[in-house]
């Protein structure tokens, strides 16, 4: 076997050359570079590439690499480095979850080296090696992110009840440099409300406040063009030091708020028993699922970085822009809203207050679902040969919205203040 993979080997460093590329055909000016070295002419000619097998553009065929079992690992190792070099060489690269070991990488690559691949001669061409099919899983061992994407028990998670000490997120320089900020934004918090504003609106709307029209009845964004003033910030989106002001000062406004009523909020927590510390943990099922549709798309988008720069950067269709902007604009946002829906769940029958904001919360994450699902479809009109994983993604997106519908069914006709009352 030493011998035959010492031939293997050499054959595989012979296979190293120069590829002739016959996309070269799109009459685009190659001095049309936007922003780096991938040009449009580059994007053109990936997008209308045609597929070929990977034996095919490679000239080693399948049958020549033999299966893991018959090697050891120190072959596995070696045989590995050398083809994975090869596929980069022609720009290929198999996208794996993290900790698949090298003996699965191996025999996953030399059972799909037929499979048909866009070749790129100016990029990185990622190579799906997940179709996010729960029942049909390349990696069970290694990935669990179709079935679960938290277990319910996990105390690890970072978000975990009292596992945040929010005052170390702010070292004392920090503390001492945000102070007068924060003691503004706790001034811009306790303004009256003007009367002109909307109450509530900003909860159950989708954070696009570039294209909202109540900009100008929205505290919230009254609040932040404010801050963002005080703090001489210029940016759309908050800053890291607006970000630590604005959880500072919440925190200590509530706090001080809890302490005038009377209340500690140590020895509330430290009166808490372990069984209600264990039910605040634990995730609903449907909240899980939200979170494992948001690691699904940050899957998806990683394997397939190529097609969408391409894409972008030949804007031959507006429609895959206005769709990935959809997609990553909600890729968070579904799991939060449909976190915050279920967070009071159990207090929905007996509180009317907690049931009209679970179920506007529930309203935004369905229309963020179907703007979503209309983001997906489109991508699969315009990116065929991506089948398999959009049709996935987009059951896994339609059974998030069946489910959140069984649980709410009032959402879909939940009123948001301002969008959907036309008195206002």
């Amino acid at each position: 076997m030493n011998e035959y993979l010492e031939q293997l080997i050499e054959l595989i460093e012979k296979a190293k050359r120069p590829i002739n590329n016959s996309l070269d055909s799109t009459g685009i000016d190659s001095d049309q570079t936007i922003d780096n070295d991938f040009n449009i002419k580059n994007a053109n000619e990936f997008i209308h590439g045609r597929c070929e097998k990977i034996s095919a553009i490679t000239g080693i065929e399948p049958y020549q690499f033999p299966p893991a079992d018959k090697l050891s690992a120190e072959q596995i190792i070696e045989l590995l480095d050398a083809t994975e070099e090869l596929l980069a060489h022609f720009n290929f690269e198999f996208v794996f979850p993290v900790n698949v070991t090298d003996d699965v990488k191996y025999q996953f690559i030399i059972d799909h080296w037929d499979s048909k691949q866009k070749y790129s001669s100016s990029a990185m061409v990622q190579i799906e090696t997940c179709r996010f099919e729960e029942n049909k899983c390349p990696f069970p061992d290694y990935c669990s992110i179709c079935e679960d994407f938290k277990d319910k028990d996990d105390d690890q998670h970072p978000l975990s009840f009292d596992q945040i000490d929010f005052d170390k997120l702010i070292t004392a320089k920090d503390e001492k440099g945000i102070r007068v900020e924060v003691d503004k934004f706790k001034e811009l918090i306790r303004k009256p409300i003007h009367e002109n504003f909307i109450t509530g609106i900003h909860n159950y709307c989708d954070g696009r406040c570039n294209s909202c029209p109540f900009t100008n009845r929205c505290s919230s964004y009254a609040i932040n063009k404010e801050l963002g003033e005080a703090t001489s910030s210029t940016d759309e989106q908050p800053s890291d030091e607006q970000l630590l002001v604005i959880l500072k000062a919440t925190s200590e406004i509530i706090e001080e708020e809890l302490h005038k009523r009377g209340m500690d909020t140590n020895a509330i927590l430290n009166e808490l028993t372990s069984e209600e510390l264990c039910r605040l943990q634990e995730k609903h099922p449907i909240t899980m699922q939200a979170e494992s549709y948001a690691e699904k798309v940050k899957r998806w988008l990683e394997s397939n970085q190529l097609e969408m720069q391409s894409r972008l950067i030949a804007a031959e269709d507006d429609e895959i822009t206005k769709a990935l902007e959809s997609i990553t604009w909600f890729q968070l946002f579904i799991p939060a809203k449909v976190a915050r829906a279920l967070s009071s769940i159990e207090q929905v029958d007996v509180d009317e207050h907690i049931k009209y904001d679970c179920n506007g919360s529930a309203k935004i994450a369905l229309l963020a679902i179907d703007e979503s699902l209309q983001g997906w479809q489109t991508f699969l009109q315009h990116i065929p040969h991506k089948e398999d994983s959009l049709l996935n993604l987009l059951k896994h997106l339609d059974q998030l919205k069946n489910n959140l519908e069984l649980q709410f069914p009032d959402a879909r006709s939940f009123a948001r203040p301002g969008f959907d009352d036309a008195t206002l």
